[in-house]
């Protein structure tokens, strides 16, 4: 699989399992939400609205996700939100590592050979680290580590959470 693939396979509805940990503090969390993920076309708004914050020319990216989504609970109160992805490769002839954009910040993305997808975004707090992988094209899995510190060399993790997503419906054509 190359990084086309991997990326088209994320887009589609996932029903998604959230563990995670807070270190130093006597907490876990279990959470259940639904994502809707959806690539953008090079007219996209919003695509091209993060291209110009960062002064990226949208014809420049490989790929661009806008992501949705909204938690399941037993509760009226059902949290939500979005996110928009945007990778632009260092080279179109190696475009297995460059740069990812989005509202939150600007980091850095890379491919591996174990066909993962590695994420990096520094924050003002410190920096998010994920890894995103399939165990088949409608299963995947994602862990996300938030780093605290000030530099890379004083960094420590606060809080690790681990997802387990099914596919629940193919893209919409």
């Amino acid at each position: 699989m190359d990084i086309h693939q991997f990326l088209e396979l994320l887009v589609g509805r996932w029903r998604s399992q959230r563990s995670d940990h807070q270190f130093g503090q006597e907490n876990g969390n279990d959470n259940r939400c639904v994502l809707e993920i959806n690539a953008l076309g090079m007219d996209d708004p919003s695509l091209v609205a993060i291209c110009q914050k960062y002064d990226v020319d949208p014809h420049d990216t490989i790929y661009s996700l806008q992501t949705v989504w909204e938690e399941e609970s037993l509760s009226s109160i059902k949290p939500k939100g979005s996110a928009l992805l945007v990778l632009v490769p260092n080279d179109r002839a190696t475009p297995h590592k460059g740069l990812v954009l989005s509202a939150q910040g600007k980091g850095v993305y890379e491919f591996g050979e174990d066909e993962s997808l590695t994420i990096q975004t520094v924050t003002a707090q410190g920096a998010i680290e994920e890894r995103i992988w399939y165990g088949n094209p409608n299963l995947r899995f994602r862990v996300a580590t938030l780093l605290q510190g000030n530099s890379a060399s004083d960094h420590h993790v606060q809080s690790s959470t681990f997802y387990s997503e099914i596919r629940i419906s193919a893209p919409k054509n």
